[in-house]
C-alpha cells in the first residue's frame, strides 16, 4: 500500500472516528453496476471510491424496543457526513476532484429516474473489502465488527484498491446447521413479515431474496409518517380528482415516500429484528466473542 493510501486511511480513522476504511476501484465496481448507477456517472472521470464503515449502535440500542431502535439505532448519517468531509480533504490535500456518494433517492429520482438509489454503497463496500452481502438483503457484514453503517467518497484520484474479501462471512456456521434442520437461517426466522428467503449450498449462499416492499411496511409500523401518508392519500382521493390521482401515483410522490422509508438518514426501512438475530452481528457487538 502506498503513502497516499496510508495518509487517507490515517485521516479517516483518526479524524472521523469511524471503524474501518476500504478502497475500491471504479473499474471493479463497474463490472457489476449498471450504466447510470456507476461512480463515474455521478463524477465523470472517477477512478476510485473510498468507503467508510462504522458507528454501529451501542449495546443498549440492540436491546431496545423496535420503535426506539428505528429512531436511534441507525447511524448511517455518521459515515455519510464524514464521507463529505473526506471529499474536501482529498481535494485540498491531493488536488483531486471528489464527491460524497449519493446513496438514496432524491425527490427528483436518480439520474435514470424512478426510485432506485443513485449508487449501491453495498457494492462499494464489497469491492473495497469492508464486508460481504448477507442473507439479510440490504445488510453488509464485516468480519470484525459485524454490522457497519456505510458511507463512501468518489474521487478522480487513482488509488490502489483493496479488492473483495476472499473469506466467507455469511452464512455463519450456526446458520448453516440451522438451515439444514429447518430450511431457514436465524435472520429468516426473526423476520416478522418473511421479507427474507434463500438457499444455502455447500456452506455458501446460493440464492437470496429480499422483499423490500414488505420491509418498508415495518418501517411504516414504527414511524408516525406512514400513518400521516395514508391519511393524506385517503383524503386526497375522496373527490376522485384525476389530476390528484396522477400526482399521487406518479414518480415524484413515490420518490418522496421512498425517501422517507428508505434513505433519509434515520428513516431506514427495517425493524432490525433480522440484524439483531444474526450470529455475526452478535459477535461484533460482543467485541469478537461468540
Amino acid at each position: 500500500m502506498g503513502r497516499i493510501e496510508e495518509e487517507i486511511r490515517g485521516y479517516a480513522l483518526k479524524r472521523t472516528g469511524i471503524l474501518a476504511v476500504g478502497i475500491a476501484s471504479v473499474e471493479d465496481i463497474n463490472r457489476y453496476a449498471p450504466v447510470g448507477y456507476r461512480p463515474d456517472d455521478q463524477l465523470p472521470g472517477a477512478r476510485s471510491v473510498v468507503v467508510l464503515g462504522g458507528m454501529h449502535p451501542t449495546k443498549g440500542c440492540w436491546k431496545a424496543h423496535p420503535k426506539v431502535m428505528v429512531e436511534i439505532g441507525p447511524t448511517g448519517d455518521g459515515p455519510v457526513r464524514h464521507a463529505a468531509g473526506l471529499s474536501y480533504f482529498l481535494e485540498a490535500k491531493f488536488g483531486s476532484e471528489s464527491v460524497p456518494t449519493i446513496a438514496n433517492t432524491s425527490l427528483g429520482g436518480s439520474l435514470q429516474g424512478g426510485t432506485m438509489p443513485w449508487q449501491s454503497i453495498k457494492l462499494h463496500a464489497e469491492m473495497a473489502g469492508l464486508g460481504q452481502r448477507s442473507m439479510m438483503g440490504g445488510v453488509i457484514l464485516n468480519q470484525t465488527y459485524g454490522f457497519l453503517s456505510l458511507g463512501s467518497c468518489i474521487t478522480k484520484l487513482e488509488l490502489e484498491p483493496d479488492g473483495p474479501l476472499n473469506t466467507t462471512i455469511c452464512p455463519h456456521s450456526a446458520c448453516i446447521k440451522l438451515y439444514k434442520k429447518t430450511g431457514q437461517t436465524f435472520c429468516m426466522q426473526a423476520c416478522p413479515l418473511q421479507c427474507l428467503s434463500g438457499e444455502i449450498e455447500n456452506g455458501r449462499i446460493k440464492k437470496m431474496t429480499y422483499l423490500r416492499y414488505k420491509c418498508a411496511s415495518i418501517c411504516q409500523r414504527d414511524k408516525d409518517h406512514g400513518i400521516l401518508i395514508r391519511r393524506a392519500i385517503k383524503m386526497a382521493l375522496k373527490d376522485k380528482d384525476f389530476d390528484m390521482k396522477q400526482m399521487l401515483y406518479g414518480d415524484e410522490f413515490a420518490n418522496a415516500q421512498n425517501r422517507l422509508a428508505y434513505g433519509s438518514m434515520r428513516y431506514f426501512a427495517n425493524c432490525w429484528e433480522c440484524i439483531k438475530a444474526c450470529p455475526v452481528v452478535k459477535r461484533g457487538i460482543n467485541g469478537g466473542k461468540t
